[in-house]
């Protein structure tokens, strides 16, 4: 009898196994809420000082671009009381995550089509070292997970009649929160050139005018010189090294023991040449022999020719912008989650393409040390915060939000502390 409840009801109870993981992550936050950065000292700050409409089209002229869900979970906390505003606040950034969830739980995919698949994905995307503390529950970085949408969205699977109006929604919504899943406009465009219908031209057309709309601003940021300074610069040897520590390194082994090798064996120019350039021929390595496999077993039929299209394109598309726009050298935390999500689900796919073949099993090792290590970082110790960023995810001496709230009561010039602490706060005033 258990054994058919738990076949009948998997997705439901996988569904509420994550749930329950997310509060262990951090029952401090679900609890009690809180504002991370630009969170609370940008985005609520300006929806508390102003009308609801300019709150939901502010652009934050700095990074450049619109942050409509931020814009939206500002304007939302600010109907509560301000006792209640960051918990709000950090709920509404919990919604992506059940949307990424559920779409890949029950949406139809020409990907994700096995349960076992399914589950492989949400524990890459969840439970990973891709999902730094630094994006867990703030709106600001709610930008990455909606990328996350869009990108589940390229590969759903839409009879040709049919219409399905909360992927629109979704898709204007990822494209008005980012830049992130802009970058994806081409594969909706090659999607509909190849499989022609209406959802899959609505998705484009959708997708257009918000990637048209975010340029615009990037472009008027940048001629009128209010970008900031460190973003919008050339790549470098540097940033390079930095992104394939944190990216094609960090998915697989996460921070503690890439930091280890790191420092203890790699930390000198020479070294890191040497990585640098073993690594490429690893991967060039790799990708021409895989390339001849999969050619001489005739795996590559047109609907796998447009997923592993759609990988690479993401991929090095993705690795571009984050290298250009990223705040100086580094390219770790925040602008390396989505990178090495598409790194993953590279590995994802060919685990599912080679099915009939003992060769996946390296695949699937490769999967299961990115999630060991993710289950490692995933509520790090109390111990060693300089690395291990337990602060963005627990209370240690944080501030008290209602203290805070009666000192901004006696006193409407007090700026409010806020997460990270102790070093941010915000004016209401």
């Amino acid at each position: 009898m258990l054994n058919n409840f738990i076949k009948n009801n998997k997705k439901e109870l996988l569904f509420f196994i994550l749930l329950t993981i997310f509060f262990y992550r951090s029952p401090f936050i679900f609890l009690n809420g809180r504002f991370m950065a630009e969170e609370g000292s940008i985005y609520f700050a300006n929806a508390f000082k102003y009308k609801t409409l300019y709150s939901l089209l502010f652009v934050d002229f700095n990074s450049g671009y619109l942050n409509l869900w931020a814009n939206i979970s500002g304007v939302v906390a600010n109907i509560f009381k301000l006792k209640f505003a960051p918990i709000v606040s950090n709920y509404l950034a919990l919604l992506p995550k059940i949307i990424i969830i559920f779409l890949a739980l029950y949406n139809k995919s020409i990907l994700l089509n096995k349960f076992e698949y399914k589950v492989l994905f949400c524990l890459l995307v969840f439970i990973s070292p891709l999902n730094v503390p630094e994006i867990w529950m703030n709106s600001i970085n709610s930008q990455i997970f909606l990328c996350i949408i869009t990108f589940i969205l390229v590969f759903s699977y839409y009879p040709k009649k049919e219409l399905n109006y909360l992927h629109i929604i979704l898709i204007f919504m990822a494209g008005l929160t980012g830049i992130y899943s802009c970058i994806l406009l081409p594969l909706f465009f090659l999607k509909y050139k190849i499989y022609k219908n209406r959802q899959n031209y609505l998705n484009f057309l959708v997708l257009l005018i918000c990637t048209i709309v975010q340029l615009s601003l990037i472009l008027y940021a940048k001629l009128s010189n209010i970008l900031y300074e460190g973003k919008m610069h050339l790549m470098n040897f540097d940033i390079f090294i930095n992104y394939i520590y944190n990216v094609f390194v960090k998915a697989f082994l996460g921070t503690s023991l890439t930091k280890y090798f790191y420092f203890n064996f790699l930390a000198t120019k020479f070294n890191l040449y040497f990585i640098l350039v073993t690594i490429c021929l690893i991967l060039i390595a790799l990708t021409f022999f895989l390339y001849n496999f999969v050619k001489k077993k005739k795996l590559l039929n047109n609907k796998n020719k447009f997923v592993f299209i759609s990988l690479f394109y993401s991929l090095i598309a993705t690795s571009i912008v984050v290298m250009i726009g990223a705040v100086g050298d580094y390219v770790g935390g925040r602008y390396a989650a989505l990178p090495s999500f598409y790194i993953l689900m590279i590995v994802l796919t060919l685990y599912i393409l080679l099915n009939n073949f003992n060769f996946r099993y390296f695949f699937l090792l490769l999967m299961i040390s990115s999630i060991l290590s993710g289950i490692y970082e995933f509520r790090p110790p109390v111990k060693n915060i300089k690395y291990q960023y337990i602060k963005y995810l627990d209370c240690l001496n944080c501030p008290n939000w209602e203290n805070e709230i009666k000192k901004f009561k006696a006193d409407k010039n007090y700026f409010l502390k806020i997460w990270p602490y102790p070093k941010k706060n915000m004016s209401l005033n």
